[in-house]
């Protein structure tokens, strides 16, 4: 019984000896994930900025649009709503510094924000994003006048400025769509580091937990023995 227990008391240190080990090893990989840190939040927080201002053009096509409509130019036939463009920071579990659990390949979607820029391991662009609260409608053929008390230059007006801000917001979309693999390449290389952490975090959760198991069958192998 004694060489039973000596056993897994050895079997007990060994599992203590590769938790220190993995222990004295997680700063490491701390230190690499931090230093991918500036990088990503300038280049994110020029995503950011560069989407709101496309809202804020898209804002301004759903006033320019029903001020044309209510002077009568434009047609409720074949009119749109106005979806707001959205970028989507996808953050898996093993992101986490502290996370050890079984799943580490879950994501939790985020809209990308000021507040959390830098955050995640991969960012999905979605123009006009149709799962948001619509901005508003855009009537169509605005540059035409259909009701009184229309003018059609009015009209053509109306319409000339709504195509020279859909214009500006073609060109911020492409700059946001070649920033966007530019952000998932640096977070690529950064998860490397985030799922060795990881690794280390739950080699530390098996072997403790395993150590817990070892002192129950200790302890009860004790109990049960005629020595005692």
């Amino acid at each position: 019984m004694s060489q039973l227990i000596d056993s897994l008391e050895q079997k007990k240190k060994n599992n203590e000896n590769a938790i220190s080990y993995v222990s004295q090893e997680k700063p490491n990989s701390e230190v690499e994930i931090e230093l991918f840190g500036p990088s990503l939040v300038k280049v994110d927080s020029d995503i950011v900025s560069l989407v709101s201002q496309i809202n804020d053009l898209k804002a301004e096509i759903v006033v320019l649009s029903l001020n044309a409509f209510n002077v009568g130019c434009g047609t409720t036939v074949a009119a749109t709503t106005v979806f707001p463009d959205r970028v989507v920071s996808k953050t898996p579990n093993y992101s986490s510094s502290t996370y050890s659990g079984n799943d580490p390949y879950g994501n939790t979607d985020n809209t990308l924000s000021s507040s959390n820029v830098g955050i995640g391991s991969f960012l999905v662009y979605n123009q006009d994003d149709s799962s948001q609260v619509g901005l508003g409608s855009l009537f169509a053929d605005i540059g035409a006048c259909y009701r009184s008390p229309c003018t059609s230059s009015v009209c053509v007006s109306h319409g000339s400025s709504i195509t020279a801000l859909q214009d500006r917001i073609d060109i911020l979309q492409n700059q946001v769509s070649n920033l966007i693999p530019k952000s998932n390449a640096i977070k690529e290389q950064r998860s490397e580091s985030e799922i060795t952490r990881y690794g280390y975090n739950q080699t530390s959760r098996v072997l403790t937990e395993k150590n817990a198991q070892i002192d129950l069958a200790i302890e009860t192998i004790k109990d049960l023995s005629p020595d005692t």
